[in-house]
């Protein structure tokens, strides 16, 4: 009978030819060795399948017949997995060879959820600013501290608390933030370790880069729109905070103390007007995901 590994890599693929190989490549060179990955692939092309049947190391492949959210493609991954320890991660991130030991090893030490670091793959400006914009919370640097998010690019948990807590639900594309919720109210720590670096591959536009925050910040919006029902008064800050500038100015100034201990003040600076521009855009998004929040908790009192 097979030893089970003591790791599970659970990967959702989508469309994701371009950085798959070397995403896989990075994977081959971990110094801990003792894990299996997971590939969900529900693309509508052939092309990842293809890049998986020329490699040599096992991987267990699973191709969805339809299109599958990331949550549910992550699903879908640990129901065919084996690990006693969850990572999940993404296509487009290049990781450390010490990327999965220093996870392990945070979690052995702790008990804790894990969450790595991400940096930024390449040298562009845009990059850099969309980087920033998106994951300064989580560069490299500093010492291992909680946090309130943990992004499933760079993520470990024991699978009992996987299962415990409930797994990925919902269908708004905010899996990573709805487990970190779930997580934090059952008691948890998400704990960042630095240390557990994987490198993020950027193929955005600025186009696609403002839509994406834009539409983001409209699920997020009605996210905590879902969460603050009956609130009506806070749900009213809130959006006019994001109509206004002031969470704007707040989270530029936030991602600017996050470079600052990451080392990446000079590169924050010399990428401000993306980082604002990104801003900008997702919280015009959650200000939308507000008033629609705002008006249905406004005609379910009417109605009743």
């Amino acid at each position: 009978m097979n030893r089970l590994p003591d790791v599970s890599v659970v990967v959702a693929v989508y469309l994701s030819e371009a950085t798959l190989e070397s995403f896989l490549d990075a994977l081959s060179r971990q110094t801990f060795r003792d894990f299996e990955t997971i590939l969900v692939d529900s693309g509508p092309t052939e092309a990842c399948e293809r890049i998986v049947a020329l490699r040599y190391e096992p991987l267990v492949y699973v191709r969805s017949a339809g299109r599958l959210l990331p949550q549910a493609a992550r699903n879908a991954g640990v129901d065919r997995s084996r690990g006693r320890l969850l990572v999940f991660t993404d296509p487009d991130v290049y990781a450390a060879p010490d990327w999965l030991e220093r996870l392990v090893a945070a979690h052995g030490e702790t008990g804790d959820v894990v969450v790595g670091a991400l940096a930024c793959h390449g040298s562009r400006w845009l990059d850099r600013g969309i980087h920033l914009c998106k994951f300064s919370k989580w560069l490299p640097g500093g010492e291992r501290r909680p946090v309130d998010m943990s992004p499933t690019a760079n993520m470990l948990l024991a699978r009992a608390l996987f299962e415990e807590t409930g797994r990925f639900h919902g269908d708004m594309l905010m899996g990573d933030t709805t487990l970190s919720r779930d997580l934090l109210e059952a008691g948890r720590t998400l704990l960042f370790e630095p240390r557990a670096v994987v490198e993020h591959h950027h193929l955005e536009t600025v186009r696609s880069f403002v839509r994406e925050r834009w539409f983001r910040g409209i699920r997020y919006g009605q996210l905590r729109g879902s969460w603050m029902r009956g609130r009506k008064p806070l749900l009213l800050a809130l959006l006019l905070g994001s109509i206004l500038p002031l969470r704007v100015v707040s989270n530029v100034a936030r991602c600017a103390r996050h470079a600052a201990r990451g080392g990446e003040l000079g590169t924050f600076l010399s990428t401000l007007p993306v980082v604002v521009l990104g801003f900008s855009a997702s919280i015009l998004g959650e200000s939308k995901g507000y008033a629609e929040a705002l008006l249905g908790a406004s005609r379910g009192s009417v109605s009743s």
